[in-house]
């Protein structure tokens, strides 16, 4: 049986610099304005680790003003994979994998206007991606009202890959499994209602279409029935090759008058295969001196599950489109961060303008509604040496998992 990859399934593995760097220090940081970003650098290392599996690896973020009008930048991105998960393990072999990204774009100012384009390629050795997005941002009302707008277009090629081992070097060739095309649709409004108050409400609608499902992964369905004893029997999942999806989020930022900032935002989700989620984020910052900032985050998440989902299929073939994926199951997570960051001494940094150091740590919590821990129903997980738990029976799964991002700011 293949080796179950989830290195493609970009949601949980990719921790993207700018996340880190949003909303960091003032309410000022909260505006899309029209001034070109300033020149820096970026180098961040980042680690997850969760369900017996870890991601990690460095990012390399540049950017450099040409004539005040033109900023261009750079992405290096690494994702270095150890994989055991729940998934991984009942369906496979533990693995490791690497997974590379490259960005590339450019922002251009003209009065008021900003328009910024950018290029990504991300590689692994199953899964091949190219992206394409185009913004567009504009000021109105002396500055305090900005209008924003953005397009992007992705073809994923999806593989699957063929093994004599469960290795990184164990690999013996791949095969094309499928296309998939993306495509994005963004509107957002920003508005300044007072000097310390600033909210955001933006909106997305997206398309999918091709082979949208994981080329390794199964759904168990119930076999034979001797008495009490199931026998567990799996077939290919099989999604529908089309999801459209849309999205809303309000924002909220406001400048405490200790210098603090406090956010509150919202976010709803609903799609083509009867997805519902949504979550609700806290955020407070808050400097300390002149050089000290701290950071604390609070985000609650939850999702009902798709049409087509069942952690345990009655028989084969039961429903033409099946999927067993907990991402595709009702659950939610809960998340709880901070942040730290501390600003070099100039006679510390040489030539550079500015630095900072920073730490960011997530702690979530993950808990299913109606995917089980499959784990305990294998054979050879009961004291006897037999199952511990019929299919269907086990305890409901749930994990946590801790995200650790350390990356160097540098001004020049």
């Amino acid at each position: 049986m293949g080796v179950i990859n989830f290195a493609w399934k970009k949601a949980h593995t990719t921790l993207r610099i700018s996340s880190c760097f949003v909303v960091l220090f003032c309410v000022a940081n909260y505006v899309s304005a029209a001034v070109l970003p300033e020149d820096r650098a970026d180098v961040l290392l980042h680690n997850y680790d969760g369900d017996d599996s870890t991601f990690k690896g460095p990012s390399v973020l540049v950017r450099k003003q040409f004539k005040e009008t033109v900023s261009l930048w750079g992405n290096y991105y690494v994702d270095m994979n150890s994989a055991a998960s729940i998934d991984v393990v009942t369906q496979g072999s533990a693995y490791e994998e690497e997974r590379t990204e490259t960005s590339a774009g450019f922002d251009y100012l003209h009065d008021k206007t900003v328009f910024s384009a950018s290029f990504t390629n991300s590689s692994e050795n199953d899964y091949e991606a190219n992206s394409y997005a185009l913004s567009l941002s504009q000021d109105f009302f002396g500055d305090l009202s900005t209008l924003s707008m953005s397009y992007s277009s992705g073809e994923d090629d999806v593989y699957q890959n063929t093994r004599n081992g469960s290795g990184k070097d164990d690999i013996t060739g791949r095969i094309l499994q499928g296309n998939a095309e993306h495509q994005r649709f963004g509107i957002g409004w920003t508005q300044v209602l007072t000097k310390n108050w600033i909210v955001a409400l933006n909106a997305e609608a997206s398309v999918d279409e091709g082979f949208l499902r994981n080329p390794y992964r199964s759904v168990r369905f119930i076999g034979r029935v001797t008495g009490d004893v199931i026998e567990e029997q799996r077939q290919q999942e099989n999604y529908p090759t089309t999801r459209n999806s849309e999205a809303y989020a309000l924002k909220s930022m406001y400048y405490m008058p200790w210098r603090g900032a406090l956010k509150l935002e919202y976010r709803t989700f609903s799609d083509s295969w009867d997805i519902e989620a949504s979550n609700y984020e806290f955020r407070y910052t808050h400097p300390f001196g002149e050089k000290w900032i701290v950071d604390f985050r609070y985000r609650f998440y939850e999702q009902t599950q798709a049409s087509f989902y069942s952690d345990l299929f009655n028989f084969r073939d039961e429903f033409l489109f099946r999927a067993s994926d907990k991402e595709l199951s009702t659950f939610d997570n809960t998340t709880i961060g901070f942040g730290l960051s501390y600003e070099l001494k100039k006679e510390w940094i040489g030539w550079f303008d500015r630095a900072t150091v920073n730490l960011f740590f997530d702690h979530v919590d993950y808990s299913y509604d109606n995917f089980r821990n499959k784990r305990l129903s294998q054979p050879g997980s009961g004291a006897d040496g037999g199952r511990a738990f019929q299919p269907g029976s086990e305890p409901l799964f749930e994990f946590d998992a801790q995200i650790t991002r350390i990356f160097v700011s540098l001004w020049y």
